[in-house]
């Protein structure tokens, strides 16, 4: 039987000590804050800093990676740098070694391509210092770059990521060196390639550029400067180091050029982080171990021509001190950005926390979470209905419009007036021989539109309500003449008679076309019901959501068993309120007010008249419509006497016409207003925020409580973490604020006067850079004003001055 043994964790074996040179303890505090504030997706917002080799082919790139982080980087002598490697170091709680290619054309295979029986997966285990020259070799193989291959170079980016508990974050990049033209071994793609992948990784705002060149190649034929002002023009974030010092021959040109170039002397290529000279290690001496390296590095600078060079400018530690140095200096930039977002993600997290509430497991703690609940339902929704959106926190700003119950019910109910008076009937009446608008106005509006006619009469409207309107999907009222109306009139009145004396209008058949001018209005207010309905429900869900927050089980509870009854209920009051408004203009008396529709009738009846008598005059005298005419009483008398005998009507149809357009219109501003006030209004919004109150949560039971307050495990697991992840960002925050540069609030500042009546702490505050008026202004600044020159920014600067 096989014994069954748990595989063992993976193995790092890296130089902790050089690697601890890179990360002083001012960054290792930082590093560490950062790490954890990770851990719960925070901190994202500071990019880590990576340290990217680039020089010229065969500048000694390798070998300086190599002294920095005293792992084997491949330094064979030819081409050995084919792709980018990207050494990625983070610390975790256990310890992990990943392995990858990162394919340029995005395939995701990790694990390599071809066939897997020649090219076993591509994993590893284990991670010691000798061990990178042989993943690159295998990498090779997978990128294509095999003996026989015409493949040299690959955009593909070898990527070996260490996570353990003793390193700290730090990403180290090898490139492929840059050349000058194409040769045998390398063509004009190859150099492409390389060309592109350097751009990639140098123009990263991340990116801190070590600029390598050798010292025994001329300074005017190392690409890599030009290259680096390229991409960093301001010259803040390149570092140099010259190599091979050895190398550069002894009082050379070249030897005295590059020892001016470290030393600050050469004017042409002045870095801000300055130059540094490192000296490459023979095969011997790296089989020898790194001490030995570092021994017989000291021993080179300490005589010769280079030993002239500052200690701090040479040598393998001193670059380590300096890349710790900018390495802090990175995260510091970063700084004000992670506060900030730690600041809103624990604001996030406490408002999350402070939703779920305390733990809920008596009844009365559940009646306590609940009472909150309601409470807060009630004054968003009494707000949200009386248009007072002054909780940004829900509703918004002033451009927002989704949660602003009241705006969306005014303008649905705007836009519904819209859609009743331009469709709400099945006719639009053409009026023959009169000006509609004159004799009688209001007609065309009530009888609805048709965007074809000259005498359109429609409403006008915001265009912020067409959506509204369109929403109701219906066509324009059928087109019809008076003339025809009229004749079909005249063929139903002679078969509807009844009591009315010869040639007086049939009050029934002024019904009977009201009704039928009306027939659409039962369409149009219950689509607007429901718009309401639904604007209505999905501004309770949103409150109700904002209210409980992440407690998904409470929620789902509330809407289930509080605010669906509620809203089944409210359509159900609303269909029979409908039909109710609706009862007086389809089957009950429903008569208009007499003096109103007196008034109306005689109007309309005047102005027929009118309009015939005009008509009349004008076949008769069409003199008359002359300037300077004469009317004489003859004339009128003939005018009125002809009128009379041509144009009888035998049935009164144009009084019954009028009698259903005057009651359409006075009767459509009531239907409008009543199903507005009397079913929106007093049927559905007054009793929203009656929908969960304290009061009915004061009655409930024990089990009603547990029904919809009761805590899940999910609610109490979210309130652990949230409990754990608000300690660790207060906690992140206090570290954070403890390295942000501290800056002076006051307006004024105390320059230093050259008088040593001045106590210590005010020269400290002298030589401080400081700021006012918006500019930084040094000592430097102010050294053209003469030693006894004072600068006095208030009156309490000259009385300590003066003392």
């Amino acid at each position: 039987m096989e014994s069954l043994e748990a595989p063992l964790p993976p193995q790092v074996a890296l130089d902790a000590d050089s690697l601890a040179q890179l990360n002083n303890p001012e960054s290792k505090a930082l590093l560490d804050t950062i790490d954890s504030l990770r851990e719960i997706h925070v901190g994202d917002i500071v990019n880590l800093p990576q340290i990217i080799v680039v020089g010229d082919q065969s500048s000694g790139k390798s070998s300086v990676l190599e002294a920095i982080s005293r792992v084997r980087f491949p330094v064979d002598g030819d081409l050995c740098t084919r792709f980018a490697t990207e050494l990625v170091l983070r610390r975790a709680n256990e310890t992990a070694v990943q392995v990858s290619i990162q394919f340029a054309d995005g395939t995701p295979d990790p694990a390599g391509r071809g066939d897997t029986s020649i090219d076993p997966p591509f994993l590893r285990e284990t991670f010691n210092r000798e061990a990178l020259p042989d993943i690159i070799r295998d990498a090779k193989a997978r990128m294509g770059i095999r003996e026989g291959s015409t493949k040299r170079f690959s955009r593909d980016i070898l990527r070996v990521e260490i996570s353990a508990p003793d390193v700290y974050p730090l990403t180290l990049v090898d490139l492929p060196g840059i050349f000058h033209s194409a040769t045998a071994d390398q063509n004009q793609a190859d150099k492409e390639i390389v060309d592109q992948l350097v751009a990639s990784y140098m123009s990263q705002p991340k990116s801190i550029i070590l600029a390598v060149v050798a010292a025994n190649n001329q300074l005017a034929n190392q690409a890599v400067l030009q290259v680096a002002r390229r991409h960093d023009p301001s010259r803040e974030r390149t570092i140099g180091v010259i190599t091979k010092p050895d190398l550069a021959g002894p009082g050379s040109a070249n030897e005295r050029k590059y020892l001016d170039l470290a030393k600050g002397l050469e004017s042409m290529h002045k870095l801000t982080l300055g130059w540094y000279v490192l000296r490459n290690p023979s095969e011997s001496e790296r089989s020898s171990g790194d001490d030995a390296r570092d021994a017989i590095e000291q021993r080179f600078f300490e005589s010769g021509a280079w030993s002239s060079v500052l200690p701090a400018n040479r040598g393998v530690e001193s670059l380590r001190k300096r890349l710790s140095k900018v390495l802090l200096d990175h995260i510091r930039t970063n700084l004000p950005g992670l506060i900030h977002d730690i600041e809103a993600n624990l604001r996030t997290r406490q408002e999350a926390l402070d939703r779920l509430g305390s733990s809920r497991s008596t009844t009365e703690e559940l009646r306590s979470y609940l009472l909150g609940i309601a409470e807060d339902f009630q004054r968003l929704a009494r707000d949200a209905i009386e248009g007072r959106y002054s909780n940004e926190r829900f509703f918004g700003g002033i451009d927002e419009e989704n949660k602003k119950l009241r705006a969306k019910l005014r303008n649905r109910n705007r836009a519904f007036d819209v859609v009743m008076e331009v469709k709400g009937a099945s006719y639009k009446i053409r009026w023959e021989n009169r000006n509609a608008a004159d004799e009688n106005p209001g007609a065309d509006d009530g009888n609805g539109g048709d965007d074809n006619d000259d005498d359109d009469d429609s409403p006008e409207f915001p265009a912020y309500l067409q959506n509204l309107i369109d929403e109701y999907g219906l066509p324009n009222p059928e087109a019809k003449c008076e003339t025809e109306l009229s004749a079909e009139l005249q063929s139903q009145a002679s078969f509807n008679l009844g009591r009315e004396f010869p040639g007086e209008a049939n009050s029934e058949l002024a019904l009977q076309l009201f009704r039928k001018q009306a027939k659409p209005w039962k369409d149009i207010a219950w689509t607007h019901l429901q718009q309401v309905l639904k604007v209505s429900q999905e501004f309770v869900e949103e409150a109700f959501t904002h209210i409980i927050g992440a407690d998904e089980t409470t929620l789902t509870a509330v809407l289930r068993d509080c605010v669906d009854p509620f809203f089944v209920e409210r359509e159900e009051l609303l269909r029979e309120k409908l039909q109710e408004l609706l009862l007086p203009y389809e089957k009950g008396y429903g008569m208009p007010l007499e003096d109103e529709f007196s008034f109306r009738m005689e109007e309309k009846t005047l102005r027929r008249l009118a309009g015939r008598l005009v008509g009349r005059l004008g076949e008769l005298h069409p003199e008359l419509f002359q300037p300077n005419a004469r009317l004489t009483r003859q004339m009128l008398q003939r005018a009125v006497r002809d009128l009379g005998q041509d144009e009888r009507d035998e049935f009164a149809t144009s009084r019954v016409i009028d009698m259903a357009m005057s009651h359409y219109e006075m009767s459509l501003r009531t239907f409008v207003d009543n199903v507005i006030n009397l079913a929106v209004e007093s049927c559905l919004v007054c009793d929203i925020p009656g929908i969960l109150t304290p009061r009915k949560v004061d009655k409930m039971t024990a089990d009603q409580l547990a029904e919809l307050a009761a805590e899940s495990d999910e609610v109490q697991s979210q309130r652990l973490a949230l409990q754990n992840e608000v300690r660790i960002l207060r906690e992140g925050l206090r570290r954070c604020q403890r390295h942000r540069p501290r800056e002076l609030t006051g307006e004024s500042v105390i320059w230093n006067t050259g008088s040593e009546s001045l106590g210590d702490s005010r020269r400290w505050m002298a030589s401080r850079r400081v700021r006012r008026d918006s500019q930084w202004l040094s000592a430097a600044d102010r050294s053209g004003w003469g030693s006894s020159g004072i600068s006095i920014a208030s009156k309490e600067s000259r009385e300590l001055s003066q003392g």
